[in-house]
């Protein structure tokens, strides 16, 4: 366990017990909210601990004294109705030192699927964004159609996308058109093609490509994406690759997006190996409390879970 102090204005001082799994570092709960929440439900703790671990566990969270294992975590939360988001802290973010633009945000729900107004919301930006804002704008427009099934006409906007960033591997908007472009074409049943462009990305994160203009949504988007895309297309290795860097990559960034995806997608890349039962066991678990948290009725259905 790694103990790591914040110091905060006023002479505040939060601690955050952290455990590792297989190397990788796991921000777990700060002891002070499972406590204020704990009373503020009237809970003792072992009203809490019941089904979940003892009560001496508990007490000890709450000090500070042990960090929780990954499953009680998520047991002790689904209990006390917190979400991931009351646990993880979005720490780092290109717009950290200022509001998102409107174009951030569209581009956060529509990859999120939330996009109920933003057809409209975008339209009201036309005339008024410049050529470097472009390649946000279409790629949004593409992503919506490729949401709504027109894959003809999203793959038409992609190669916008790619014209306004000539095909650079250092934009992520190269990459999230490259992404799209391998959705569309799975989504007209041509999986040599899908595979083409997803191999692009594959390679541009083999090169260690520095994406100065990236978000941890972004980033996590296309782990996600490619882990369960390659998945569907039965190339198990690489799947579990991408939801391995996704995984990776949210444990060092201290964000929470997609991580009951991520983990079924480790899960079902290894499921038929007998030699990593423990681990499948282990992902699957994750993917079921994970997607419990976060309400993932689409995911849990698909989750094979005794």
């Amino acid at each position: 366990m790694i103990t790591i102090y914040i110091f905060l204005s006023g002479g505040i001082v939060l601690l955050i017990n952290v455990i590792t799994i297989d190397g990788s570092v796991l921000p777990l709960f700060l002891g002070s909210i499972i406590y204020n929440k704990r009373r503020e439900m009237n809970l003792t703790q072992i009203e809490l601990a019941d089904d979940i671990c003892t009560q001496n566990t508990i007490s000890k969270i709450e000090k500070h004294n042990i960090a929780p294992t990954v499953n009680i975590l998520i047991k002790i939360c689904l209990k006390l109705n917190l979400t991931l988001n009351d646990v993880f802290s979005d720490f780092s973010s290109k717009t950290s030192a200022k509001e998102d633009s409107a174009l951030d945000v569209l581009e956060k729900d529509t990859l999120l699927k939330d996009t109920s107004d933003v057809a409209e919301r975008l339209s009201s930006l036309e005339g008024k964004l410049s050529d470097n804002d472009m390649k946000q704008y279409e790629l949004i427009t593409g992503v919506l159609d490729y949401w709504k099934g027109n894959f003809d006409a999203s793959l038409f906007t992609l190669d916008k996308v790619l014209q306004y960033t000539k095909s650079a591997n250092d934009d992520i908007y190269t990459l999230l058109a490259y992404l799209f472009k391998g959705l569309d074409y799975l989504g007209q049943e041509h999986d040599d093609r899908a595979q083409y462009y997803f191999q692009m990305i594959s390679n541009a994160c083999d090169e260690d490509v520095e994406l100065k203009n990236a978000n941890e949504l972004e980033i996590l988007f296309i782990c996600k994406t490619l882990a369960g895309s390659f998945a569907e297309m039965q190339s198990y290795q690489t799947s579990f690759d991408f939801s391995q860097r996704g995984l990776k990559f949210a444990n060092e960034k201290h964000v929470s997006y997609f991580l009951d995806e991520l983990n079924y997608f480790a899960a079902l890349s290894i499921k038929d190996d007998k030699s990593k039962k423990a681990d499948y066991e282990t992902f699957n678990n994750l993917a079921y409390y994970l997607a419990k948290v976060n309400e993932n009725s689409d995911l849990l259905k698909k989750i094979d879970h005794k």
